[in-house]
């Protein structure tokens, strides 16, 4: 009679943990019906996914994966956001970021934006305001640097958040701008001199332009 062998422990084939196999009868693949489960799971989802391919409803090779870049925009796309960006270039101007030798470069193309802008204002019905950039425009028909226009919003805006009175030196908002003080008196003495705005000191109207740099002025919108 032959020797017969018959194993008395097996791995379950979906775990791996030992099952202790009986004496007789057929002999037992999962420890238990959760392992079985999962293994006919996994045999039912594979029978399917071949007959899928062999159908051609799934490719064996994916798709090509295509991206699209999409790149922010560099330049403001509101006004604010250009009053922002030509604010920080006469800064960049006044504080030495920008070399002097780039002066003829920002001019030019300041003096291309201001010409447009002249055109887009001629476009405005008659009577309409056009509120503290009207005035600007004055100072372009005047043929002031383009630069100074820039610095001219600059300081009205100031004096607007101030309620409509600025009380400063021109040594400290010349230090707030970033710009040379000489700079800052020379653009507000054009706007005094034009009307623009008004200077007054213990009450009395004084010349911006013979003030000392460190006496304290009020400044106004006319």
């Amino acid at each position: 009679m032959g020797v017969h062998e018959r194993p008395l422990q097996a791995p379950c084939q979906w775990c791996g943990r030992a099952v202790q196999q009986p004496a007789t009868g057929r002999l037992l693949r999962y420890c238990n019906r959760s392992c079985r489960q999962r293994a006919y799971e996994v045999r039912s989802a594979q029978r399917r996914l071949r007959r899928d391919v062999e159908a051609g409803v799934v490719r064996t090779e994916p798709a090509e994966r295509i991206v699209e870049r999409v790149l922010p925009s560099r330049h403001p796309r509101t006004v604010a956001g250009w009053e922002q960006a030509l604010t920080e270039l006469a800064a960049q101007c006044g504080d030495g970021r920008l070399a002097p030798w780039h002066a003829a470069r920002v001019e030019r193309a300041l003096a291309v934006a201001m010409d447009a802008a002249h055109v887009l204002s001629a476009t405005m019905p008659a009577g309409s305001s056009a509120g503290v950039t009207s005035q600007p425009g004055t100072l372009l028909e005047r043929r002031v640097s383009p630069l100074s226009i820039v610095l001219w919003e600059t300081i009205l805006r100031r004096i607007q958040a101030a309620g409509g009175t600025l009380s400063v030196t021109m040594e400290g908002l010349a230090a707030s701008l970033g710009t040379p003080v000489g700079e800052v008196s020379a653009v507000l003495s054009e706007g005094e001199r034009m009307g623009f705005v008004a200077a007054r000191r213990y009450g009395q109207d004084v010349d911006i332009g013979h003030l000392a740099v460190h006496a304290r002025v009020e400044l106004s919108i006319r």
